[in-house]
């Protein structure tokens, strides 16, 4: 039940037929596209041409023009996929016979199911390159005429430009089609050139992807059908070739030979890895589990894909992974970070605990002028953005995937020209957004949650607050709210704000100097409730420290991040809307 690939096969195929002269026959040319798919798998390595042809003058040809090599790495002639995937419901229409296809419920899962699996293929993905991946939420219906019970290559890339070209018509300008293809339903025809599944374009510029379907009743988790040859197991009939193939068709859309096969190094394509295929796993809101060579290695995922291989890994002649030792730590990896999406950590306390980050808003968050989180004054947890006009944006985050609302704007303008722009809460209770305008002043306003509704400021500190590095308002360990500041001495100052007019009091100095050596530093909560000040060091660790409310009384700092977190565009904390404390993102 498992199947390979075919399309290094057809990229080898493509070559051929777009570059080979006119002199040579067609007849030969013909009789090299039926040779079986793992001989035309493996024709860029060809030692000798003897066994593949007879045809003297197609041996020279293919000896002074060989047929690349799998890449390493993608061109950056050739682009990425960046479009919509659409699922055509073909029903399969011969005389004298009942229709054949996949039924509507079963082709609604595989839509579900690649609704999930694109947004980690997209992240994986864009190590080699910018993409975007959307997936049409309902299969398009298409009746395919077939003669004999049987359909080529051809026939497929006429229904698929038909198919196409009523997408283009409805504006999308993008699209794939995937077709997927239970050869096992009654009346269902066999496709005579291609057993496998494989990703393709066509000469009219279709992308497509032909994914092949193996049972009935399917599941997104598609762990539902028992393996033949272990009645303990159960066997994955659909996700692992069409998540292949997805992978795939996005990194090299145009199958031109320029782009890499990256699943193919993860699958049983290639016997450097054991001749098996390596899963990735992920729950309902796309989070890395983990990964393994069968879908029983990790419990209560959601979904699964077949893995991508990790972008600058060493690749030999044949596209797979040169070192056998490398297999695992260059495909079972959690999805790289990507540039604009807002993502979510959480800090359970502990040295190196931070979690895998949770992908909450999905792309464009590097655009914001400002972000920072706060509480409204009918204490709903927000995430605040400026905007590139000056407005004050205000979104909620419920806490699972890409959920994060549309946004409010509470603000209608000027809110850019602040030198700092952060939320907190007053001695009082009352939540505010506090702001430094050009004067220096510190001044604090109310949001009520409705859209321009930001009260006129109240100045709360009367000058010089535009001279400090850093100002960020947060908690100490006794639960007193306070505004931190960073002076030009390096000093860690305190303040409590009773919320009148230039109240705020006289510094505390918490901690004593090297203060402004830091790339990042807000104030936070960890997931055990303890109030914290996070601090990334020149080394690109996350530190937590504690406050006691007393003079130089900063606690050591705990490692809750071991690196790479100067990687990123903002970083500050907050809470969703369940009340939950995280650690939001924005990657570079």
């Amino acid at each position: 039940m498992k199947v390979q690939s075919a399309t290094r096969a057809m990229k080898n195929r493509k070559y051929i037929r777009r570059f080979a002269p006119q002199s040579i026959p067609r007849a030969s040319l013909d009789a090299l596209e039926k040779l079986p798919t793992r001989v035309f798998d493996g024709l860029h390595a060809t030692p000798t041409w003897d066994k593949v042809t007879d045809d003297a003058q197609l041996k020279a040809w293919l000896v002074a023009n060989p047929i690349p090599a799998p890449r390493a790495v993608a061109a950056l002639s050739s682009p990425l996929f960046n479009g919509t995937v659409f699922f055509a419901q073909v029903s399969f229409v011969s005389a004298g016979v009942a229709p054949s296809s996949i039924s509507l419920a079963d082709m609604q899962t595989i839509i579900s199911y690649a609704s999930n699996a694109v947004l980690p293929i997209a992240w994986y993905a864009s190590q080699y390159g910018p993409c975007w991946v959307a997936v049409w939420p309902t299969p398009i219906p298409y009746i395919a005429h077939v003669n004999g019970g049987t359909f080529a290559r051809s026939d497929l890339e006429t229904w698929v430009d038909a198919i196409g070209q009523f997408m283009r018509s409805q504006g999308i300008s993008n699209p794939c089609v995937v077709i997927p293809h239970n050869r096992d339903l009654p009346n269902s025809p066999q496709n005579t050139t291609d057993k496998d599944p494989y990703h393709f374009v066509t000469d009219n510029g279709t992308v497509y992807v032909y994914s092949l379907v193996f049972a009935e009743n399917l599941t997104v988790a598609d762990n539902n059908t028992p393996d033949p040859n272990d009645p303990n197991s159960t066997i994955d009939v659909y996700a692992l070739n069409l998540s292949h193939e997805l992978g795939e068709m996005v990194v090299d859309p145009t199958i031109d030979n320029d782009n890499p096969e990256v699943c193919d190094p993860c699958a049983t394509n290639c016997t450097s890895g054991g001749g098996v295929n390596r899963y990735s796993f992920f729950d309902d809101n796309a989070l890395y589990l983990g990964g393994g060579v069968n879908i029983r290695a990790v419990a209560g995922y959601s979904f699964f894909i077949n893995s991508i291989v990790r972008a600058g890994v060493p690749l030999d002649s044949g596209g797979c992974i040169g070192n056998a030792n490398d297999v695992n730590s260059a495909c079972l990896y959690a999805p790289p970070l990507v540039t604009g999406q807002l993502v979510a950590y959480v800090d359970d306390g502990t040295v190196f605990n931070v979690s895998a980050p949770m992908v909450v808003g999905l792309d464009e968050w590097q655009y914001f002028e400002v972000l920072f989180s706060g509480t409204d004054i009918n204490a709903v947890n927000r995430i605040y953005a400026v905007d590139i006009s000056g407005e004050l944006l205000s979104y909620s985050d419920s806490g699972t995937l890409g959920n994060v609302s549309a946004p409010i704007t509470v603000g209608f303008g000027g809110w850019q020209d602040f030198q700092f722009l952060f939320g907190g809460t007053d001695a009082a209770g009352d939540n505010r957004i506090y702001a430094v305008n050009a004067n220096g002043e510190l001044l604090s306003y109310g949001d009520d949650g409705t859209p321009g509704n930001v009260s006129a400021p109240i100045t709360v500190g009367f000058g010089g607050w535009h001279d400090f590095k850093f100002l960020f308002a947060g908690m100490n360990a006794a639960g007193d709210t306070r505004i931190y500041a960073v002076n030009a001495n390096g000093e860690l100052l305190s303040y409590g704000d009773d919320g009148t007019p230039g109240n705020v009091s006289a510094p505390v100095t918490v901690g004593f100097g090297g203060w402004h050596d830091f790339q990042f530093l807000f104030a936070g909560t960890n997931d055990a409730g303890d109030n914290r000040i996070y601090a990334v060091n020149s080394n690109g660790e996350l530190l937590s420290y504690g406050d006691d409310g007393t003079p130089g009384n900063v606690s050591a700092p705990v490692i809750v991040g071991r690196s790479d977190w100067l990687e990123f565009q903002f970083l500050f904390a907050g809470k969703n809307l369940s009340g939950a404390n995280n650690i939001y993102a924005v990657p570079t």
